[in-house]
């Protein structure tokens, strides 16, 4: 047989006969809810998925231990699929319950639907396996990446040489839409601050004490007067992680707080971040205290590439949206009766504003459907949207080309890390939407195997895009830090 013979969509039967092994694998996932770096059983589950079924495994990779690679193929171009697998601290949730229950208060849950996304790129890459398996030169990579969760993961991993020696990467996230989409996000730097002072009584001997948390204080009210003087799109947001005690009788020695400083593009985000240093030294000068800082991550910003948004695009109209049962949709309904007072629906702004009037119409005539079952129209634009949110998808794009696809695993209005998402993150919709992804990653990638020219013409964009621009690595002093050990 040529290798023209070979039919991609005959290798998309892989995922239907493993449909149930997939869905049970994700579930699986969904029950461990592992945070930043901490997700050695996740990580384990999905490599020995993969080494079962004849991928080359790389667990611990590049430094990272919940980090890992499975690998099938030896020649012809190299695509990497992007798998996460992270939950979020304090969203545990009843699987299925239409309103906010927990049976394990204060424990982590899967509020971004990761354990979704890290089984539908292992759906991708068996069925990228079986084409090049009946004789199509390529290989896949399988990119097992930890702490996309305020950890960066995959920035760890680009500064330790992952990426780099890809003809392009794919990915996708779970939503309420179907898309892809020109955009970019937002780079970030988190840094941890710690404010050291003087203990005291606090009635006997105030003047003696030199209060850490007073200096906390007023490094936000620093921070709050920043906000006018920022880019429009630019962000800071804070937790603060340690109060120094809750002794009112005394003063506080130590205060500590985390702060992601955000904006459209890397050197942005670094500038402002040194911005909110000049903050934090005012605040220690005015209080009598001492302020010391350190990075803990940093993320860029998203490198759009519409030539691979085209493929993907047609992939994923070429297949159809997944058919769902009346129970389904009454279940969306459910959900969706669940948000918030003027949610959006899963409609933002960025996607709305691009769209030429007859699309948006026609999005505005499907805003009262129990489920989004369609894909939204894909325009190129001359402009690139900018998302207000980050994700460390946005390093690699930096070292290859890189896409990302949107699928509906959950009801319209579901807000973004939220109770409903962990509560829809086993139902049948959503495992119909992983699945979906899965099939238009793998029918984008063998269509790029396929046509050589068209990771040429990829490649040539991606070049162009980052003429006069230079990527921030994370220094190499830093490391990936667990999220339950940054207090």
């Amino acid at each position: 047989m040529k290798h023209d013979d070979i039919d991609p969509r005959s290798c998309l039967a892989e995922i239907d006969e493993k449909e149930k092994p997939l869905c049970a694998l994700s579930d699986r996932i969904w029950e461990y809810a592992e945070t930043a770096f901490e997700e050695f059983q996740s990580a384990e589950a999905l490599a020995a998925f993969l080494e079962r079924d004849g991928f080359s495994v790389e667990r611990g990779a590049y430094g990272i231990p919940t980090a890992f690679t499975g690998t099938f193929g030896t020649d012809g171009p190299r695509i990497g699929i992007l798998g996460e697998f992270d939950a979020l601290s304090g969203l545990n949730q009843t699987s299925g319950a239409t309103r906010k229950e927990s049976e394990n208060p204060g424990a982590n849950g899967h509020g971004c639907g990761h354990n979704l996304l890290g089984v539908g790129s292992v759906a991708a890459a068996l069925a990228v396996k079986k084409y090049i398996q009946s004789g199509f030169p390529g290989t896949v990579v399988y990119y097992g990446c930890p702490g996309e969760e305020g950890g960066s993961g995959k920035a760890f991993m680009a500064r330790s040489g992952a990426f780099s020696n890809l003809d392009c990467a794919l990915a996708w996230h779970p939503s309420a839409l179907n898309m892809v989409y020109q955009n970019t996000s937002l780079a970030n730097f988190q840094l941890q601050y710690t404010f050291h002072g003087v203990s005291a009584h606090a009635a006997g001997s105030p003047e003696m004490g030199r209060s850490a948390l007073d200096a906390l204080e007023l490094m936000n009210v620093g921070i709050n007067f920043l906000r006018e003087h920022m880019l429009e799109k630019a962000r800071v947001h804070y937790a603060i992680t340690n109060t120094g005690g809750y002794s009112p009788n005394v003063v506080q020695n130590l205060a500590k707080g985390i702060y992601l400083v955000r904006a459209p593009k890397q050197g942005q985000a670094l500038e402002l971040s040194k911005r909110v240093e000049k903050i934090a030294a005012g605040a220690a000068l005015m209080t009598e205290t001492t302020v010391e800082h350190r990075l803990l991550k940093s993320c860029a910003n998203m490198i759009s590439n519409r030539v691979m948004e085209q493929v993907l695009y047609d992939s994923m109209r070429e297949l159809g949206t997944p058919k769902y049962s009346p129970e389904e949709y009454g279940l969306a309904r459910r959900y969706a009766d669940t948000a918030p007072a003027g949610a959006d629906r899963g409609y933002t702004d960025a996607v709305e504003e691009r769209l030429d009037p007859e699309n948006q119409k026609f999005l505005l005539n499907k805003k009262s459907d129990p489920f989004y079952d369609f894909i939204v129209p894909y325009e190129p634009m001359h402009l690139v949207c900018v998302e207000a949110g980050s994700t460390d998808v946005g390093d690699v794009s930096w070292m290859c080309p890189t896409v990302q696809l949107y699928a509906a695993t959950w009801a319209p209005g579901t807000p973004g890390h939220s109770w409903q998402v962990v509560s829809q993150g086993k139902s049948s919709h959503a495992h119909k939407g992983m699945l979906f992804a899965g099939k238009a990653l793998a029918l984008t990638a063998m269509r790029l195997l396929r046509d050589p020219g068209l990771l040429e013409r990829a490649g040539e964009e991606h070049r162009l895009a980052l003429k006069g621009q230079t990527y921030i690595p994370i220094p190499g002093e830093i490391h990936p830090v667990p999220l339950g050990s940054v207090k």
